[in-house]
């Protein structure tokens, strides 16, 4: 006679389950702890690595870019694997040129001993950190004792173009030296990938939980930062309270702008009253709980609303100080005229400057109005003060220049984008950005009338100008990038002859 054994309970099953789930663990707990005995081991038995600082920091700063007291204090406090000379290189030219030969170039006729004996590589101990801030080239050069891979100089110089397209030259030079020095000689176990496969049992293990862990705090510490943004603001608004409310009453309805103003300032205190609500309800929020969605994005409105109220007073005591020619007029004056004055200081600094191919023809007209509104704006000062026109005719006035330079950068857009645009598709993405930068860019002077009754975008900023082209020609380039197998420049063109040193150059 068969007997059929009996089939296992849904009990036994789990029992079975999860015997077999504890084993796993445990088998994969042994594997994990043998690798990384073998590991540990080896490490235990490798040279050490030595923590040295630059032997010597020379700064070739030939574009006038480099604030060398912090780059050489920071460069200073940068440890490398072994004794390294570090160069940092400047030098102005075209986005056309073959950098990698105008460093050369510049070593040989200037800096012999940056080249070895025999003039074919780049000198033993040598780290060259090289850009253009003009052409926005970026490069990277090594003696062969410290020379790195290709992709290595690919990572070293993309950790810089953040800072660099944001104009942030000395800081993109330390970031250069500070990414350089942990790739040049790195000991073999400080390589990422001889933990691979720690790393990869670590990430099945428990990645998960660490990357929600790292997320979580990453919203925490941005909610936290909103609420003290907020409750720094609505502190602001509160001690001013009084003050502005008596403002309000002294701002002249006769004036057009001071009613402007006040239509602005009709909701301002059903807004305060609403905001301290919110930061009473805010006060009980657990930090803790600023990864959730919900009072993340409480805090951040209380925080933008607490911002936008902390300008409107300002606005409104100049525009009762001014548009009443009360004692200090002449300072909420200089209020009004400071964001024109930023643009206009901007333009003489060059920070227009774009690759559309005919630069110099596209610029002049916002270097020929710069000249006309200096003169423009003195003269409306010394009117002002001989009181031969009134605060809402020189307001009038200065809206005039603001929207006369709003066009010029739309003429200047349009000729950037003209010029550095292939395609329809790119065009439109650089519009996109600028589009998007000129409505959404902060405004960077409290106290602006005109900023305060005209909407965001009526006026075209150069920081939202430069903002707009650099985010677009980003996103174009990053575009153009992914549809070529490579940007990055490593030969000496043939000024080079038979120079093959380690080093490479890519654009920003």
């Amino acid at each position: 006679m068969t007997v059929t054994a009996p089939a296992p309970t849904l009990s036994q099953r789990t029992g079975t389950d999860i015997a077999r789930w504890r084993a796993a663990v445990g088998l994969f707990a042994l594997m994990l702890t043998l690798l990384g005995g073998t590991v540990a081991s080896l490490v235990a038995t490798a040279a050490p690595a030595h923590a040295v600082p630059p032997t010597e920091i020379t700064l070739e700063d030939t574009a006038g870019v480099i604030y060398e007291p912090q780059l050489r204090e920071q460069v200073q406090q940068i440890d490398f694997y072994e004794p390294t000379h570090v160069v940092v290189f400047t030098e102005r030219g075209t986005g056309t040129s073959n950098f990698n030969a105008r460093v050369l170039a510049y070593a040989r006729e200037h800096r012999p001993e940056w080249i070895s004996p025999d003039g074919q590589k780049w000198a033993d101990g040598l780290y060259i950190f090289a850009l253009d801030p003009d052409g926005r080239h970026v490069g990277t050069y090594f003696g062969e004792d410290r020379k790195v891979s290709t992709e290595q100089q690919g990572q070293i110089q993309d950790a810089t173009k953040d800072l660099l397209r944001d104009a942030q030259w000395t800081d993109a030079a330390v970031k250069g030296v500070e990414e350089g020095a942990a790739l040049i000689n790195r000991p073999w176990y400080r390589h990422p990938l001889l933990y691979g496969g720690l790393g990869l049992a670590a990430v099945v293990g428990g990645g998960t939980a660490m990357s929600v862990v790292a997320n979580r705090r990453e919203k925490r510490r941005r909610g936290q930062a909103d609420l003290q943004r907020g409750r720094d603001a609505f502190s602001s608004v509160t001690m001013d309270l009084e003050a502005t409310e008596l403002n309000a009453r002294t701002v002249p309805e006769g004036s057009r702008y001071g009613a402007l103003v006040l239509e602005r300032y009709r909701t301002f205190h059903d807004r305060y009253v609403e905001l301290a609500r919110q930061a009473d309800t805010l006060s009980t929020v657990d930090p803790q709980t600023l990864h959730r969605k919900e009072p993340r994005e409480t805090a951040r409105r209380f925080a933008d609303e607490a911002q936008a109220l902390d300008r409107l007073d300002d606005v409104v005591a100049h525009a009762s100080t001014f548009l009443n020619r009360q004692t200090g007029w002449q300072a909420g004056w200089d209020v009004q005229t400071e964001p024109l004055r930023d643009d206009l200081q901007r333009i003489a600094d060059g920070e227009a400057a774009a690759p559309t191919g005919s630069t110099d023809e596209a610029r002049a007209p916002l270097e020929s109005f710069r000249r006309e509104a200096e003169t423009e704006l003195d003269r409306l000062g010394a009117q002002l003060e001989a009181e031969s026109i009134t605060p809402d005719e020189a307001l009038d006035r200065l809206s005039g220049l603001r929207t006369r330079l709003t066009g010029l950068l739309e003429q200047y857009a349009a000729a950037s984008t003209a010029g550095f645009a292939t395609s329809e598709e790119e065009r439109s993405t650089l519009q996109t950005a600028f589009d998007a930068s000129r409505r959404t860019t902060p405004r960077a002077h409290p106290g602006s009338i005109l900023d305060t009754v005209y909407e965001p975008g009526h006026f075209w900023t150069m920081v939202a100008f430069s903002r707009g082209y650099s985010s677009g020609r980003e996103r174009v380039e990053t575009a153009r990038s992914a549809a070529s197998s490579s940007s990055s420049s490593t030969g000496y063109g043939s000024s080079g002859g038979s120079f093959s040193g380690s080093g490479s150059s890519s654009r920003f």
